[in-house]
């Protein structure tokens, strides 16, 4: 069960943000785990998707930053991996659209930058379970 852990990492992510806004310069901790676990097994977004919205309302004071966009990732990541295949290339294109929101919304391109690195780092320790030797 990753979820608890993940889940209790991205709460303590959010805490890291609100407590450290102003003094270093930081990723969104709790957006790049939140979405690399539905990026390593879109079956996740069960519980990914309400902890993206109390992220939202926590960081932004609004449920329409990421939610909206991320709460679409699963449904394209399904119709990726049907026409394609599951591969990585779909699923960096889709990080890259799930996070693109934070720089519409004023975060900089620096912790942008760090958001999508958390997020690359992170869903490749989430997904390395799921590899099936060759």
């Amino acid at each position: 069960m990753i979820a608890p852990f993940i889940l209790l990492l991205s709460l303590l992510g959010i805490m890291l943000n609100l407590g450290l806004a102003g003094l270093v310069i930081q990723p969104d901790w709790a957006a790049a785990l939140l979405l690399a676990s539905i990026l390593a097994q879109r079956s996740n977004w069960v519980w990914v998707l309400p902890a993206f919205w109390v992220h939202d309302l926590a960081l932004h004071w609004s449920s329409l930053v990421c939610f909206p966009v991320v709460a679409l990732i699963p449904f394209f990541l399904a119709k990726a991996d049907e026409r394609l295949g599951p591969g990585r290339p779909q699923r960096v294109l889709l990080m890259f659209v799930g996070l693109f929101p934070l720089l519409w919304f004023g975060w900089s391109f620096l912790q942008w930058l760090l958001t999508m690195m958390a997020c690359t780092f992170a869903w490749y320790f989430i997904a390395r379970p799921n590899v099936k030797p060759a």
